[in-house]
């Protein structure tokens, strides 16, 4: 049950992600509210942290319980985190560099990468709460 509430939960995160993202643009909130990115950054953090945990530890029923480790499961959200955030980032880059030829914000950057993370953290308290839920039905 704890498995299909946090797929529910994914989906329902990436939803929304996908509407405030179309909605934002569509209606300038990146440009007209500083920190809507902020909340984009946190949420997308959030969300990829969440995904990476959900395959580590929930997707497969019949699986053996993988061995949760508090500072494993903080360094994996992150690393996930981290890895799709630098990826982001420098698909901006190249596109400001390429594409727009407009000056590349690195206070920018450090502020999305900083965000992604802050969504990361997030995600990795939902998921021991979630968890440990779980595992005590399980018993």
């Amino acid at each position: 049950m704890i498995r299909k509430l946090y797929s529910i939960f994914l989906l329902i995160l990436i939803t929304a992600i996908c509407v405030l993202n179309f909605y934002a643009y569509r209606f300038h909130w990146y440009w007209e509210f500083w920190w809507f990115d902020i909340v984009m950054h946190t949420l997308g953090g959030m969300w990829v942290a969440s995904a990476a945990l959900w395959l580590r530890y929930f997707r497969n029923k019949d699986r053996e319980q993988a061995v949760l480790r508090k500072k494993f499961v903080l360094f994996f959200s992150v690393f996930s985190v981290y890895v799709i955030g630098i990826g982001w980032e420098l698909f901006e880059f190249s596109l400001d560099r390429f594409i727009t030829f407009k000056i590349h914000d690195a206070a920018n950057t450090a502020s999305d990468l900083f965000f992604d993370g802050v969504g990361g953290l997030f995600a990795v308290f939902l998921f021991f709460a979630v968890y440990n839920k779980y595992m005590k039905m399980e018993n």
